[in-house]
């Protein structure tokens, strides 16, 4: 017998906007991609370490290494998602997170498993190769569809929902972002001193399965299908003389994108960033420690950056309209640049003043260019493989981040060749993004100050 009605009514009967769901959804989403970030994946770094019996060089290198083999294959899911769109792909990303959350919750068995199917002792070197393999497999797949996947496409589709107001709901929603992010470790700590490390990671796995639920619930790849208009304009919102609503017409196509220093610029700028921070989350407290700052204390920087960050978020959300978009550009490559120097001056007062605004500030201000920037200079018809290019660079940017950072201290005793490096890449770039312009042709007439 079938249902009089669906289980949920549908987005056009809604009596507001179905936009706001998909904002709440799409944080959801991007929340749940903690596990595959590298601050959720530190958490567990010490427990694996004993378990595996790998040292901590041979770890960051199977860390490194799943990273880039997943950065190399985003580019095949921005294909899929232009294909068949968030909701499909949300069901199919969130099972596979699951499943390999258990994966890496069960790490200590299968690699318990394999050495016996391959008949290895224990003692013999082979028994940590299988342990080398076990993990960079499973950190392959945990930032593939974790901090990929997940990601991009609860972000492409906010970016589809909106376009006057995408200033204003991807600030919203990194609101939500920066405190659960910023939370996340603590959290997870406690997590495994209550249920143990693997335990923890099966909850979350069994979270993702939930998650699940909600994208084929809620999730919808864009407002025409569910016959709604961007940011819900209605049919007497559009230009008599040309039957449009006004909203962005553009669909550049990846090719068109490659070729563009409008690509480039914003790419880079976020790749650096994405590079910077991971090598300074995963060092953090040696990086303290070098400051002669206590564990404690150090790990408290990231608790004070929470705040300034959801500032930002409100004030980038406010602004992003009404500023040309090469500004908050030049903004998040300055604050780069002053955070990279006050890094080497972490002992003193104003060094740790500085990194606590200029971190903040800046993860703020990527959160929300981060939704923004390619469907406004790009359009949407394309948007799952040009944002799935910029994810691939950023993955791979944060794998190399903590190896370089690593290197540094190898090589000199200190990270500040790291940082002084971090902090003239992001002064280039901040040149550069001055000539950044809206592509010909782009989402609104350079007249109007924020799409340029």
């Amino acid at each position: 017998m079938k249902l009089s009605r669906p289980l949920i009514p549908p987005p056009d009967s809604y009596p507001f906007f179905y936009g706001w769901v998909i904002l709440a959804v799409a944080t959801i989403g991007t929340i749940m991609s903690i596990p595959g970030q590298t601050m959720g994946v530190s958490v567990f770094t010490d427990h694996l370490i004993r378990v595996t019996g790998l040292d901590r060089n041979d770890l960051s290198l199977t860390y490194m290494i799943g990273t880039i083999a997943s950065a190399l294959l985003l580019p095949l899911a921005g294909i899929f998602y232009d294909r068949h769109g968030a909701r499909k792909m949300i069901v199919v990303a969130s099972a596979c997170m699951a499943l390999t959350l258990w994966y890496l919750a069960s790490t200590r068995e299968i690699i318990a498993g394999a050495a016996e199917i391959f008949s290895v002792p224990p003692t013999q070197p082979a028994q940590g190769q299988i342990a080398f393999v076990v993990l960079a497999s499973g950190f392959l797949l945990v930032r593939f569809w974790g901090q990929g996947v997940l990601t991009m496409i609860s972000r492409a589709m906010l970016g589809k929902w909106f376009d006057k107001r995408r200033g204003l709901v991807s600030g919203i929603s990194g609101i939500f972002v920066s405190a659960s992010f910023a939370s996340a470790p603590r959290l997870l700590h406690w997590m495994i001193v209550d249920i143990g490390w693997s335990g923890a990671w099966k909850c979350l796995a069994l979270a993702n399965g939930g998650l699940l639920v909600i994208g084929w619930l809620f999730y919808r790849d864009n407002p025409e299908e569910c016959g709604l208009q961007m940011d819900g304009s209605q049919e007497h919102d559009k230009d008599p003389a040309t039957g449009k609503d006004g909203h962005d017409e553009i669909s550049a196509t990846l090719g068109e994108a490659l070729s563009s220093r409008a690509f480039w610029i914003p790419n880079l700028s976020l790749a650096l960033w994405g590079f910077a921070l991971t090598g300074l989350t995963f060092h953090i407290v040696s990086i303290g420690s070098k400051a002669e700052l206590p564990e404690n204390e150090t790990l408290q920087l990231f608790l004070y950056m929470a705040p300034i960050s959801i500032f930002a978020n409100i004030l980038g959300g406010l602004a992003i309209g009404r500023v040309r978009i090469r500004l908050l550009f030049f903004s998040l490559m300055l604050a780069l640049v002053i955070a990279s120097v006050a890094m080497t001056h972490l002992e003193s007062g104003i060094g740790r003043l500085l990194t606590i605004v200029c971190i903040g500030a800046s993860g703020g201000l990527f959160s929300i260019l981060l939704v923004v920037i390619w469907p406004r200079f790009f359009g949407r018809k394309h948007l799952g493989k040009i944002s799935s290019i910029n994810m691939m660079t950023m993955t791979s940017a944060s794998a190399l981040g903590p190896w370089l950072f690593a290197q540094s201290e190898k090589n000199t005793g200190s990270y500040d060749t790291a940082f002084i490096g971090c902090a003239a890449a992001a002064a280039l770039l901040l040149l550069a993004s001055l000539k950044l312009k809206n592509p010909a042709g782009g989402a609104c007439a350079d007249t109007k100050p924020g799409c340029s």
